[in-house]
């Protein structure tokens, strides 16, 4: 099986930071809604992927 971060468009462990950041300092449906387009753009649309990738939560990525 491939290593999760490997199916992630290859992003760096900079990068991967550099998204959570703008993510931790947002609240609500504007957090849920740019880890959901996150999600999409980098992780093929799979909520548990970006889960293990970005470690955010699943159920906000699916509901955003």
């Amino acid at each position: 099986m491939l290593d999760p971060a490997d199916e992630s468009k290859s992003l760096t462990t900079s990068q991967i930071k550099d998204l959570r950041l703008p993510a931790s300092k947002m609240n609500g449906v504007e957090r849920r809604g740019f880890q959901a387009q996150m999600t999409l753009k980098y992780c093929q649309g799979r909520a548990r992927l970006a889960q293990t990738v970005f470690c955010w939560g699943r159920e906000n990525i699916e509901l955003g």
